[in-house]
């Protein structure tokens, strides 16, 4: 994906019935590919919680979006999360 695209902006709806927001760290390389490094979250106590993100296992480009599954370790247990950035809105989201 490179750095500068037209305005041909998608007027995508997001759900957030389906979606969380969520913070995210991310590392760029130089053909402008995005790779989260961590993930920012609030646990059922309202604490800010910071999560590592070890890899991602797999990409996947949709209209307007792109679905990274992330692994991540919980209590010496590897995990995996879904997370959606909306390109265009610049926008990190967790499904609910």
């Amino acid at each position: 994906m490179p750095f500068f695209e037209s305005n041909n902006n998608l007027n995508i709806k997001i759900d957030y019935e389906k979606y969380q927001p969520v913070s995210v760290i991310a590392s760029f390389n130089r053909s402008g590919k995005i790779i989260p490094v961590y993930l920012g979250l609030t646990d059922l106590y309202g604490n800010a919680c910071k999560v590592k993100i070890d890899g991602v296992a797999c990409t996947k480009d949709g209209i307007g979006r792109t679905t990274y599954r992330c692994l991540y370790s919980t209590n010496k247990r590897q995990q995996q999360i879904n997370l959606t950035f909306f390109i265009h809105q610049h926008l990190w989201v967790l499904e609910n």
